[in-house]
């Protein structure tokens, strides 16, 4: 212990990896006080402007980072489960906050508010960390694997209770963490197939609603004679069966409505038809394989039958009772099913005008037209689509430079975790890698246009408080963890 306690963590510290940090850091903040200035420039240490209180949230990081750093590995992976009871029970207890911009994800204390969903990716990645590298601890056993699903299922589904399903959604980069500790590649191609039956239910799901809402429409406008005259005549025959779809009216002038509760999903369907095919299946099983061969087929056939069923049905459940209409429009939107440019379609459409008009170059530092408080014509420039303000004024070049430096992040969080002899360390180094490629990947592909809006924010660029203290604390507890490398067996 000793021995410990006298560790010199600035030179054990991976320089390459905090000075990168930093940079992106410093990349963020640039991009906060672009994005957030109006006509004038104004002071960074204005706590009434975005990047002021990102100034001071970044400075609350740094302390905090400096706090982690003087803390001995030990107290931290002692204090792992102990970090994770008290973020569940944070989880719990906004649940019964009053609503903030339409959930109850934030504590609100004065002018400040506190998202505890942002903890809890830290939280989680701590607790696998510190169960996976327990003695005995096998990732082959089946006790394992349902251990580690709990220990993430259990914030993943409070945070979509909230709802806030695109953090939920972050939780499934501990895929990559489990593949790396011995999870069978048989896992990760169920996964895809998952992924495939997901996105195939939600395009069901959302083609019926839009059907719904199409017929819903027509039905309103023809019972109003004149109305129905009118915009037969201005839109044409043919564009009155897609009233909804092409957004002639809005929800404001004509409410959505959801698919009916005794409506039979297509979804339905589809579940009959993976059972049909597990049936086959089974079928060829028997014929085929030889008796003795026969009962490590069986359980696969069953469970990944009774899971595809399951997760068809709790999606089709999920998209009318847990996703809000403006997920599901933009679900429409991402599928080309809807038009929306001056309504939920708006944000994505005016991403895509502002990073095109960077061009090669870009347009200079302070010099967008497009992703500021100035002309506010990208709404969430400072958040969600912060990417913008950088693509805008950095162009494709300064756009190709942030990839670059994510990429080197990454992989040197990668090498940290490929050198350790700790397994805690080692498990903890890619939870950070993977919930950082996650976030990273999922953003831009969000901005772009190739992923739905979802909420998801650019780590260390995104203003917010809570997200830059939790991408932050990762950092950190992984510099502390890897300057004992030498030091600490597990």
């Amino acid at each position: 212990m000793s021995t410990l306690r006298n560790i010199n963590v600035w030179e054990k510290m991976d320089k390459w990896f905090l000075v990168l940090y930093l940079i992106l850091v410093v990349m963020g903040f640039s991009t906060v006080y672009s994005a957030g200035i109006g006509e004038a420039p104004e002071s960074i240490f204005s706590w009434s402007t975005d990047h002021g209180k990102q100034f001071y949230w970044i400075l609350i990081s740094f302390f905090m980072g400096f706090v982690i750093l003087l803390l001995e590995g030990s107290f931290i992976r002692n204090m792992s489960y102990i970090v994770y009871g008290v973020v569940l029970l944070m989880l719990i207890t906004v649940l019964f906050m009053p609503e903030i911009k339409g959930a109850h994800s934030w504590f609100k204390i004065g002018s400040f508010t506190i998202q505890p969903a942002e903890f809890a990716k830290v939280a989680a990645a701590l607790a696998v960390a510190r169960y996976l590298s327990q003695t005995g601890v096998k990732i082959e056993n089946f006790s394992t694997k349902r251990n580690v699903f709990l220990l993430l299922v259990v914030p993943m589904a409070l945070i979509v209770l909230e709802p806030d399903p695109g953090t939920g959604l972050v939780f499934l980069s501990f895929i990559f963490v489990m593949y790396r500790e011995g999870l069978s590649g048989n896992i990760l191609i169920m996964g895809l197939f998952a992924l495939i039956i997901g996105v195939l239910s939600i395009y069901v799901a959302s083609f019926e609603t839009v059907e719904v809402n199409n017929q819903h429409y027509y039905e309103v406008v023809h019972a109003d004679e004149e109305l129905f005259a009118k915009m037969q005549e201005k839109y044409g025959s043919s564009a009155m069966d897609e009233l909804y779809s092409k957004t002639i009216f809005s929800s404001q002038e004509i409410p959505e409505v959801a698919r009916p509760a005794n409506f039979f999903s297509n979804n339905y369907w589809f579940a009959i038809v993976l059972l049909l095919f597990s049936g086959v299946g089974f079928i060829l099983v028997r014929t085929f394989v030889l008796p003795r061969y026969r009962k490590k087929y069986y359980p696969t056939l069953i469970w990944g039958t009774l899971f595809s069923v399951l997760f068809i049905l709790s999606i089709n459940w999920a998209y009318d009772n847990v996703f809000q209409d403006r997920h599901r429009t933009r679900f429409q939107i991402q599928f080309g099913l809807k038009e929306d440019r001056l309504g939920d379609g708006y944000n994505i459409y005016q991403a895509l005008s502002a990073i095109g008009s960077g061009e090669l170059m870009g347009k200079g530092y302070l010099d967008g037209t497009l992703s500021n408080n100035k002309y506010k014509h990208v709404p969430e420039q400072s958040t969600d689509f912060i990417f913008c303000s950088w693509a805008e004024e950095r162009g494709f070049v300064g756009s190709l430079v942030l990839v670059v430096v994510y990429t080197f992040f990454l992989l040197r969080a990668i090498i940290i975790a490929e050198r350790q002899r700790s397994i805690f360390t080692r498990i903890f180094a890619y939870c950070v890698a993977s919930i950082l490629f996650f976030h990273f990947m999922i953003n831009l592909g969000m901005v772009i246009g190739l992923a739905p809006v979802i909420g998801i924010p650019l780590p260390f660029f995104s203003k917010g408080g809570s997200a830059i203290l939790g991408f932050s604390a990762l950092v950190f507890i992984l510099l502390r963890l890897d300057a004992e490398r030498k030091d600490v067996l597990r």
